[in-house]
């Protein structure tokens, strides 16, 4: 229905900015210039993304986790034969915990200067930095012959290590409600290489004592070497920021990236770049981080699950060791299936997280699994039930990790907010892996063989995370509602993610907002099509989408522009900016932007 045939019947429309609306009202603002308004094309640039970035950063994460987990193996394997690492080089018990330990001491230590000096440079030179030297550091472990060398080692790959967890990177070039999917399956890499770890460590100690070398040893020179082959290959493959990347991206796709990242206010909307906004950061900014109670409510929710999954990456085979009478190679290939399980989970409930746009009721559902999971793991009897119970674990703990650090990342304003913030969470949570590691399992040596208590304090913990992430909603409910009344809380005026209408299966009703460029040729444009107009508006009625139109915003003080206001039925937002860029006023620059309010009646 034409809005210039109904200029009698006005609407008078309170216009708010994104995040400024009532509680149950998300707003998706579109343009011309803002969204260069193909689906397709934006599709397809997304495609492009994730094909050149994701898969990537997994095997870097892989290789990561691989790096400083293999010990965990190291300490079983050829365990028949006396050639495991803790024999050969004279570890007890509790040297390895505390070589272990270290490894986060330099992690904590190191994480939040590491992630603020990729705020600062190239971040794609950065990560290569980081991995090339940790991978070093991995091969030289095949020359641990004392403790001393254990703990110097430990140490070292933790201060190379630290501020690698991609959080960070995946904000400089997706929107929010994208980002827990990518960093899921980018987490995906953490369970992967320990069933990929199982295998090969498993075939490697079949290769012991070749080449004068034990099992293990062979083990961190593979590991390492390969490693630093990707380190190297990271600085020409793995794209900067789309400011930067013209080998990567054409000038039109550099736009289209930066407009989606500000459409998504995840960035400020200005023509500055990312680096030249984060040297305007100082200190005290940074250290303003430490004030904020959000912050810290996400260190209680990353710090648990990270305390749990540490628990699985380097105690699972000996858990597993300990649940029945098995060789190590036995150990190896049982300690396989808890990995893929926990993989296959990552990926399902982090797509369901980004579907949803809903972080909190996934972590708190994952969390209380992995709890159930504890329980039967310490409490039951059979050694089979025992086994399930281990899976279980794994199925609920690991996809709280991506979550809890995508929710952390989505609920800052600016990349330097988001480097300070996740270092800070990432470092406070690597005490759980530093308490993991110094104080359970083969670090308590009274709670052997069914380690009940250790399993026990991470349940606990993993309850904690769900009480946690309750709170944490009803804080950002809180501050929404403030963001709906005010309009901003500091600098942030999008509400923080805790469920946006994103896609749905029945059809919904939408309140559209089109406003009309105001130029000397509107008009004659909107004349041209006018009747183009029509007949789809027609065909949109038939079809019982277009259930009421054609009021007109004259003008009002808080819009300063003229425009129309429909009522629609469709199934999403998609659907919704679908039928207005396929309309000839919109084609014809008639309609300059819109906003779309999902609304019950």
């Amino acid at each position: 229905m034409d809005s210039t045939n109904n200029e009698s019947t006005k609407l008078e429309i309170r216009q708010r900015s994104t995040g400024s609306t009532p509680e149950d009202v998300i707003i998706y603002s579109s343009s011309d210039e803002d969204e260069q308004l193909d689906l397709d094309r934006e599709k397809k640039l997304l495609k492009k993304l994730d094909w050149r970035i994701v898969p990537w950063v997994f095997c870097l994460y892989f290789l990561s986790v691989e790096d400083r987990s293999n010990v965990g193996y190291a300490m079983t394997m050829n365990k028949d034969q006396g050639h495991t690492l803790m024999d050969t080089a004279g570890l007890t018990a509790q040297q390895n915990n505390i070589g272990l330990g270290l490894f986060y001491v330099a992690y904590i230590i190191f994480e939040v200067p590491s992630n603020l000096m990729m705020a600062h440079v190239n971040p794609a030179l950065w990560i290569a930095r980081i991995m090339i030297t940790w991978s070093i550091v991995t091969g030289c472990m095949a020359a641990i012959s004392k403790p001393w060398h254990f703990y110097l080692l430990r140490f070292l790959l933790g201060v190379f290590e630290a501020g690698f967890w991609p959080a960070f990177y995946n904000t400089l070039w997706y929107k929010p409600q994208e980002i827990s999917t990518r960093i899921g399956v980018t987490y995906l890499a953490g369970p992967a290489s320990g069933a990929v770890g199982g295998l090969i460590s498993a075939g490697i100690q079949l290769i012991d004592t070749k080449g004068g070398l034990y099992g293990w040893q062979w083990l961190f020179l593979i590991s390492g070497v390969v490693s630093v082959l990707f380190g190297l290959a990271t600085i020409f493959y793995l794209p900067s920021t789309p400011e930067k990347s013209t080998r990567f991206l054409n000038e039109d796709e550099r736009a289209r990236v930066k407009r989606r990242l500000e459409s998504s206010t995840q960035q400020a909307k200005t023509a500055e770049t990312v680096e030249e906004r984060n040297m305007k950061r100082n200190l005290k900014q940074v250290f303003g981080e430490l004030k904020d109670f959000k912050v810290w409510l996400f260190c209680v929710l990353y710090f648990t699950p990270v305390m749990a999954a540490t628990s699985l990456g380097y105690f699972l085979p000996k858990i597993v060791q300990q649940i029945g009478t098995f060789n190590s190679i036995e150990v190896s290939l049982m300690s396989i299936p808890p990995f893929v399980f926990g993989m296959i989970m990552v990926y399902v409930v982090t797509r369901l997280s980004d579907y949803y746009s809903n972080r909190s009721w996934f972590i708190i559902g994952a969390s209380c699994v992995s709890f159930i999971g504890f329980c039967i793991l310490s409490f039951a009897e059979p050694i089979g039930a025992r086994y399930f119970g281990l899976m279980v674990v794994a199925g609920g703990t690991y996809p709280t990790v991506p979550l809890s650090m995508a929710w952390t990342a989505n609920s800052k304003e600016d990349p330097v907010a988001v480097a300070s913030a996740t270092g800070i969470v990432s470092s406070v949570a690597n005490f759980g892996a530093l308490i993991c590691t110094f104080a359970l399992y083969s670090g308590w040596p009274s709670d052997a063989p069914r380690y009940v208590g250790s399993n026990m304090i991470n349940g606990a913990a993993m309850l904690l995370a769900a009480v946690s992430a309750f709170i944490l909603r009803v804080h950002l409910s809180k501050l929404n509602k403030q963001i709906d009344r005010d309009g901003c809380i500091g600098e942030r005026t999008y509400r923080y993610i805790l469920f946006v209408l994103k896609t749905m299966t029945d059809k919904h009703n939408f309140m559209v907002v089109l406003h009309d460029f105001t130029d000397s040729e509107a008009l004659n444009r909107r004349l041209s099509v006018r009747d183009q107009h029509l007949q789809g508006a027609l065909k949109a009625e038939s079809e019982g989408k277009l259930l009421v139109g054609g009021a007109i915003l004259d003008n009002h003080e808080s819009s300063k522009m003229k425009g129309s206001v429909l009522l629609l039925a469709a199934k999403s937002v998609e659907e919704i900016d679908e039928m207005i860029i396929q309309d000839p006023y919109y084609k014809a620059k008639v309609w300059e932007k819109w906003e779309v309010y999902p609304i019950k009646w």
